[in-house]
């Protein structure tokens, strides 16, 4: 059985505890896949409430039919999958549109942003990433390396710690030092 205490346990571990009824594991699933879910609700609705209220209802069928639903190595893509059914379903009763055809994606942001805030935005970008990049040089090699694979290459801690020779508690231990080393420069 996984440590919930972990810094992120594998979403397959935490969807079987789920399934279980741990209701720890699926506070987990929740608060790791909210942030996303939300990014991809709103470029179908830009009712902020409307999607935030699909999410809620889709965790709540959730946890309610918990017993009943199937394993699943993609907890993220079973998440998307049932969030966009749940839009189309809620909009299909509040009469919006008659066909899954009519749910369109909408790649923009929510909010129009003018262009003197676009070039602000940019170049605040530009020097927080020159600020990170001179700090990073400071990191010890092993730590480069770390963040390099996490946040580069998008592995995650086992694959990281097979890479590596290290244990995955000790990437996730040099991880977080890493991390805090880095806030506490910025």
């Amino acid at each position: 059985m996984p440590s919930f205490s972990d810094p992120k346990p594998d979403d397959t571990e935490l969807w079987k505890a789920f399934r279980a009824g741990d209701d720890l594991a699926f506070g987990q699933i929740a608060r790791y896949h909210y942030r996303s879910l939300f990014s991809y609700g709103i470029k179908f609705s830009k009712d902020l409430e409307f999607v935030k209220d699909c999410i809620q209802d889709l965790f709540l069928e959730l946890w309610t039919k918990r017993e009943t639903i199937g394993d699943t190595v993609f907890v993220k893509f079973y998440l998307l999958k049932s969030l966009r059914r749940k839009i189309h379903r809620e909009s299909l009763k509040q009469n919006w549109m008659t066909d899954e055809d009519d749910l369109n994606f909408e790649a923009e942001n929510v909010s129009e942003i003018s262009i003197e805030q676009q070039i602000i935005d940019i170049e605040t970008n530009e020097q927080t990433l020159l600020l990170l990049n001179q700090q990073l040089t400071l990191l010890t090699k092993r730590q480069q390396e770390i963040i390099y694979l996490r946040f580069f290459e998008n592995l995650d801690n086992e694959s990281i710690a097979q890479l590596m020779s290290i244990s995955r508690q000790a990437v996730a231990n040099l991880l977080y030092r890493t991390i805090q080393e880095l806030r506490s420069r910025l």
